[in-house]
């Protein structure tokens, strides 16, 4: 989709291991700022998620993100949203979209530039469950500067205590090794962080999902059970950024000792 010249260019900015990455990078980029240019859209969806973290909180990214989280900031109907991103990013061509109770998710699949790379799938999700914050949303400025697109915006989101909150939960909840990585990369890249906030909106999201909120205990042997799975400890191996160093037992020490600590022995 995207010449190679500018793919190249893009590397310098997102020197992920393969071009198809470099590439959706990019892509991403762009339909960020399609996104939340939308008067419409820069009101009623807010972003979150690691891609949110990497594009807006963690200065150079650390790593490749490829999907796009969204949460529906009202509870309302969908169709009027979903109308508005097929048209900020008809440039992508006409998406795949898959509806469920709680969330809609559009795929636009395009053919990167290495054409043996298979298909890039661009998944925007919209969590159409969660209509509210702990604490006031935001807005962070992000542009893109590049010879294929040029473009700046302010995103709607949440601030960083917060986006910690929601990721502490998915490191409990899922299987996926980057959840470690990105609460590890937050709490090395921003020292000053509100460790009381963070705690105070992961109780939040996950009592707002699950009808128990784990002990202490109980979220530790989560963990030693996921650090005994291959697939959770290879699970950043293409997605690192190069100078990046990381052993998963190391970084779940850290965030043990500055957050999970934090949870009640016995509640």
């Amino acid at each position: 989709m995207i010449p190679e010249r500018y793919i190249t260019e893009w590397s310098e900015q997102a020197p992920w291991v393969v071009n198809k990455f470099i590439e959706q990078d990019l892509i991403v980029c762009r339909a960020l700022v399609s996104i939340y240019s939308d008067a419409f859209l820069a009101k009623h969806l807010a972003f979150r998620g690691g891609t949110a973290l990497g594009k807006l909180y963690l200065k150079p990214q650390p790593r490749y993100s490829e999907d796009i989280d969204l949460v529906q900031v009202q509870a309302e109907p969908i169709k009027e949203t979903i109308d508005h991103l097929r048209d900020a990013l008809a440039w992508l061509g006409e998406p795949v979209i898959k509806q469920k109770k709680h969330n809609n998710t559009l795929v636009f699949k395009v053919q990167p530039t290495d054409m043996d790379a298979g298909e890039i799938h661009l998944k925007v999700e919209i969590n159409c469950k969660e209509h509210f914050c702990v604490f006031p949303m935001v807005r962070v400025p992000f542009a893109v500067d590049s010879s294929w697109f040029k473009g700046a915006c302010e995103v709607l989101t949440y601030e960083l205590a917060e986006l910690t909150g929601t990721k502490l939960r998915a490191v409990y909840q899922r299987r996926k090794g980057r959840d470690l990585f990105d609460l590890w990369k937050i709490l090395s890249m921003h020292p000053e962080l509100d460790k009381g906030k963070v705690m105070e909106s992961y109780e939040r999201y996950l009592g707002f999902t699950a009808s128990h909120l784990p002990t202490y205990k109980e979220f530790v042997l989560n963990m030693d059970e996921k650090l005994q799975d291959e697939e959770f400890l290879t699970d950043t191996e293409m997605i690192l950024g190069p100078q990046v160093e990381y052993a998963p037992q190391g970084a779940w020490e850290r965030v043990k000792a500055e957050l999970v600590e934090r949870l009640n022995p016995e509640a």
